[in-house]
């Protein structure tokens, strides 16, 4: 689940959650629609390490953000491909707050080990990877089964707080049935990256993760 940065912004993602969808929570209820990209490769604009992608008919960018990108299936607000740079630990506090949490390291290393520590999440064994010709590492995660701590705007769903993105004053938790997988890459003299393959309700994680596996071998990182 994606909070937003301004009280307006926010909720919207209330509703998003109540919905059970995902990822657009970052637009206001003003914003026009995304356009759809032609089939081809495209370069971000703003977010850095700037990141080259290639994707088929049928895909939009909705979001291209110093901190935070998104390439999606068009008009899909359950399942996409998320950017984040240079996450840091989300506040475990009970108010769930979007700031980071005290005393967790900034390299990728250090968050995936407290990621694997944290009690209400699944995650499954890290896996070897390549992302943009670099080494990556790989994690699925979902809500672990009895889980029961919620945020108090995710309408009673399980949630965990998972990452914080300063640039983009962002955080992401994981709620309810969400199923994603982070691959963790590291990019010379540009820190890391992490690109979130997320299906917020589960359902389409199969499906989405097949979908993703062309764009995400396309990918290439300024530096990498």
């Amino acid at each position: 689940m994606f909070r937003g940065r301004s009280t307006v912004v926010l909720a919207v993602a209330l509703a998003l959650v109540v919905t059970a969808c995902h990822g657009s929570a970052a637009a206001s209820p003003s914003t026009p629609a995304p356009l759809p990209l032609a089939p081809g490769t495209y370069t971000s604009v703003a977010f850095r390490p700037a990141v080259t992608f290639t994707v088929p008919a049928g895909w939009e960018n909705p979001e291209d953000s110093a901190g935070y990108m998104i390439v999606r299936p068009l008009g899909d607000e359950v399942n996409g491909i998320h950017f984040f740079a240079a996450p840091t630990a989300l506040s475990q506090a009970a108010a769930c707050p979007t700031s980071a949490e005290p005393n967790v390291g900034t390299s990728s290393v250090q968050l995936i080990a407290w990621i694997r520590s944290l009690k209400g999440l699944t995650v499954g064994t890290p896996g070897l990877a390549t992302v943009g010709g670099l080494p990556a590492t790989s994690l699925d995660i979902s809500i672990a089964p009895g889980w029961t701590t919620s945020c108090s705007f995710a309408n009673g769903l399980p949630t965990v707080p998972l990452l914080f993105v300063g640039a983009a004053s962002l955080g992401w938790v994981v709620y309810g049935t969400e199923r994603l997988r982070l691959y963790f890459v590291d990019v010379p003299n540009a820190g890391f990256v992490v690109v979130n393959v997320d299906s917020s309700d589960g359902t389409g994680f199969g499906a989405l993760l097949s979908a993703a596996a062309p764009v995400i071998k396309s990918l290439k990182f300024a530096g990498g």
